[in-house]
């Protein structure tokens, strides 16, 4: 807080401004002056990070989710913070060993970075392998096994980094490579701004961080979307029900259709007796029907035959519901 001048300062003051003779220093109000460093200006808005923080809040609910079921014990993932910092920065706090997991995601420009801590990786790593106990992690490097473990864990959460996205964009993500020191994966200049994001992980009784490196190179054809009000639009849009689209989506919806000979009944004695070469007689009367599902549900009654030198199958009658639970 400044100082209040006196009566008799600001009186000074005055005279001295008559007689020109004022000095910047003697009120009190000069300011020293510092150098703008432009290689550390701001390149984030407040509103593209409060878009950045409803996509992470939604990806350590998703994330929380995803480990409960897999490690089946109590996880919890929360968003601790979203700060903007160079790269250099987020490099020299990287520990050794940690795992680093390189995203490419479309449709950004360039590369993301994922880095967990040894104590969240050995966590999971224990717990997939079947124990309860945490691993001692101190001066251990990773396995070829390890990091095998952790990288089809990674590769399960992508699609959980992904439906994060839903709500400002589409991201298709892949995992280019999995390193264990920052020297392999410098993806962007070392004065480069990025987002980092850091989340707070606990997997029972251990906890860790999980943090991801969004440089501003990648993300900076997008930011007219990194927007809350771009979000919420766009939640007004897919709440608007398109009659047309939805008929659209479902005429083109795949449907496996199935045609099945009458059960023929075989005891384990002679199923173990059959060689190359016997023959199955069927319970099937070669003039019968076969019958045709949908999705495994019993629709039509139809004949076999041939159609330019392809089986095919003629539709003769539809099946009633009372003729499907039979």
């Amino acid at each position: 807080m400044l100082d209040v001048l006196s009566q008799a300062e600001i009186d000074k003051l005055l005279a001295s401004m008559q007689t020109g003779e004022a000095d910047e220093t003697d009120s009190g109000m000069g300011e020293s002056v510092r150098p703008y460093d432009f290689k550390t200006a701001n390149r984030f808005t407040r509103e593209q990070i409060r878009a950045i923080n409803l996509v992470f809040k939604n990806f350590g609910h998703l994330f929380s989710n995803h480990l409960m079921a897999m490690l089946r014990t109590n996880c919890e993932s929360e968003l601790l913070s979203i700060e903007e910092v160079s790269f250099s920065e987020f490099n020299n706090s990287i520990p050794s060993p940690v795992v680093l997991a390189i995203i490419n995601a479309q449709p950004f420009n360039g590369s993301i970075i994922m880095e967990m801590t040894k104590e969240i990786s050995y966590s999971i790593i224990s717990r997939v392998l079947g124990g309860t106990k945490e691993i001692d992690s101190e001066g251990r490097q990773f396995t070829e096994i390890e990091l095998a473990i952790i990288e089809r864990v990674l590769w399960q959460s992508l699609r959980i980094f992904d439906e994060s996205w839903d709500k400002l964009m589409e991201v298709s993500s892949t995992l280019e490579k999995v390193e264990t020191s920052m020297q392999f994966a410098q993806i962007v200049d070392m004065n480069e701004p990025i987002l980092l994001v850091t989340l707070n992980v606990i997997i029972g009784a251990e906890s860790g961080l999980m943090c991801f490196c969004l440089p501003h190179q990648v993300l900076e054809p997008f930011t007219k979307k990194l927007s809350t009000r771009h979000i919420y639009s766009t939640q007004m849009r897919q709440a608007a029900v398109d009659p047309e689209r939805i008929l659209k989506s479902i005429k083109n919806t795949g449907i496996e259709i199935t045609a099945e000979f009458s059960p023929t009944m075989a005891t384990v004695s002679e199923i173990a007796s059959l060689e190359v070469g016997d023959v199955i007689q069927l319970s099937h009367k070669v003039d019968a029907p076969l019958l045709l599902k949908f999705q495994n549900v019993p629709k039509y009654r139809a004949a076999l035959g041939t159609s330019k030198n392809k089986l095919a199958l003629k539709i003769l009658e539809e099946v009633r519901g009372d003729e499907e639970n039979e």
